[in-house]
């Protein structure tokens, strides 16, 4: 075998490794949650919330703030990596139209980062136990339904297929989550009143529309201190990007609801925390933006790279057969074509 051919096939050996090497290696490298991810989701709608210094000082006309305007900004961080797991921060702030913090709430969660599912979290972590989903949708989402863990009640909740719709130029799938139960965040429990006055309770059902008022007997029966528990209820919609698992945009309904005891059980007091939000235009344009760059990436590093290297692994092995072939039949010709010397006279 020639030195050229030897080349030519040694290097089209190193291009067929390398296009081995980024798919199986380098692809699912990149296609994981990156250990520097930092993103913020910013939500903006209206408000109903228990006003509890009007509350505390007998002021129960003014014992809601009712549609007020705010802004819902969820940070999430990964802050740590353990090969295929990442442990992320959650963080959510509301905040009002003159920037005051009306509540926060924080988790830490360990999850895998291909399939954003639960995983058993890192020694040290400090990562909460959950169930399903928690933070953002499967690299490569599918049109099925999943399970999302509702950090608010702390519950697992069907993330249900609706719909495919396109967003910004981005096809979507959209997921319905529905989840109710009772209110289970640390953070938002420390916001309500343990317990109140009953006469302080019977003047905030007066304030409620008709339809949302306690039985005032039963009320009656109650005891001067009344010990108050909340339940919870939200509804998401989500339009995850089909090809990165991106969240495009998003909406949330969430309700809190003190309840007081009944004979029979529960019963609703009156709702203290209505939530009512929609991601901005200007968000979801920059995600959409941002899962079409990603989509490309990985793209070329799934199919375009290996491939390409591959086709030209195939070019240089076809040109050292033809050069050994060509190689060989000139050897032949020149070993056949000329006529034998005549012998020398004696």
């Amino acid at each position: 075998m020639r030195r050229s051919t030897w080349v030519l096939s040694g290097s089209a050996a190193v291009l067929v490794a390398a296009s081995v090497v980024t798919r199986l290696v380098v692809y699912p490298s990149v296609h994981q949650i990156p250990e520097d991810t930092d993103t913020t989701f910013e939500y903006t709608g209206t408000a109903t919330l228990l006003n509890a210094a009007a509350v505390e000082s007998g002021d129960l006309a003014n014992a809601f703030l009712t549609d007020i305007p705010i802004t819902l900004d969820r940070h999430v961080k990964v802050v740590e990596t353990d090969g295929s797991t990442a442990v992320v921060t959650d963080d959510v702030v509301v905040t009002g139209a003159d920037g005051t913090e009306l509540s926060a709430t924080s988790h830490r969660w360990a999850v895998d980062r291909e399939n954003l599912g639960d995983v058993p979290a890192p020694e040290g972590s400090e990562a909460e136990e959950h169930q399903g989903l928690v933070i953002s949708w499967p690299l490569d989402p599918k049109e099925q339904d999943y399970t999302l863990w509702d950090a608010t009640t702390a519950t697992e909740a069907p993330a249900v297929y609706d719909r495919t719709e396109e967003v910004e130029g981005r096809t979507a799938y959209v997921y319905v989550i529905e989840a109710a139960g009772a209110l289970a965040d640390p953070a938002m429990l420390e916001r309500f009143p343990v317990a109140l006055p009953r006469d302080v309770l019977a003047g905030i059902a007066q304030g409620l529309p008709a339809e949302q008022q306690p039985d005032p007997a039963l009320l009656a029966q109650l005891p001067e201190e009344v010990p108050l528990t909340y339940a919870a209820s939200a509804t998401r919609v989500a339009w995850v990007d089909s090809e990165t698992g991106a969240v495009l945009n998003g909406t949330l309904e969430q309700s809190v609801v003190a309840q007081i005891q009944g004979p029979e059980g529960p019963v609703n007091l009156a709702p203290v925390s209505v939530l009512d939000v929609a991601g901005t235009e200007e968000g979801t344009k920059e995600r959409a933006d941002d899962a079409d760059s990603n989509a490309q990436m990985l793209w070329l590093v799934r199919m375009a790279i290996p491939l390409g290297l591959a086709a030209v692994a195939a070019v240089l092995v076809a040109l050292a057969v033809w050069r050994e072939l060509r190689g060989r039949g000139r050897d032949g010709d020149g070993e056949s074509g000329g006529e034998p010397a005549p012998a020398a006279a004696g």
